[in-house]
């Protein structure tokens, strides 16, 4: 290697090394400013103008008057859905460590899961409708279950708060999403038979 290809070589892996320094800044920036931070705060003053002026939506001459109209709208209003959905964003963020660096990526990241969630229901419902017709119930008792295996539940799940916890604990497990679904395929279809049997 010659010398100038040495020289680029350390330009571009300084330069590489500074961005990761900048995107890990970043993504920490961006954990503090939506619980404390910029979007945080920026939320709860468009709250509580909304509260103090009684109204709906902000109008430029509100905007003007409280000295928040040079900020874009469309921060504005990420930070008002940050606030209004605060708790099941810090669930979401906690549960899957999520790793964006801005309120659209968790908003998307957020509508996936539901969406994976609501899909992955839908079809293991259909596959659950389709063999009830054959499982017995004679001698089974009525009582729901509410403290099974790891679980330590206070009040039953729907199914899409226990698809959502399923989704979080694999996410945090590194499981893939297709290894997941066919464990859970597994998991029917052997208590399918159990139940016939």
């Amino acid at each position: 290697m010659t010398n100038s290809t040495n020289q680029t070589t350390t330009t571009l892996q300084t330069e590489g090394q500074a961005l990761t320094t900048a995107f890990n800044k970043q993504k920490t920036a961006f954990k503090k400013s939506i619980t404390e931070g910029f979007d945080f705060r920026l939320g709860t003053l468009i709250k509580q103008i909304k509260e103090a002026e009684g109204v709906s939506t902000l109008s430029n001459k509100i905007r003007k008057k409280y000295k928040i109209d040079t900020i874009d709208r469309r921060r504005t209003s990420e930070a008002e859905w940050l606030i209004d959905n605060s708790q099941s964003v810090a669930d979401f963020v906690k549960k899957t460590k999520f790793k964006g660096t801005n309120i659209n990526s968790l908003q998307n990241a957020m509508r996936q899961v539901r969406q994976w969630a609501s899909k992955t229901v839908s079809k293991e419902t259909e596959t659950v409708d389709a063999k009830a017709s054959k499982v017995s119930h004679i001698g089974q008792s009525d009582t729901k279950v509410t403290n099974f295996g790891k679980f330590d539940a206070k009040k039953l799940l729907t199914a899409n708060e226990l698809a959502f916890e399923m989704l979080a604990q694999a996410e945090a497990n590194a499981i893939p999403t297709k290894e997941l679904l066919l464990a859970l395929k597994e998991q029917i279809d052997l208590l399918s038979t159990e139940e016939v049997a």
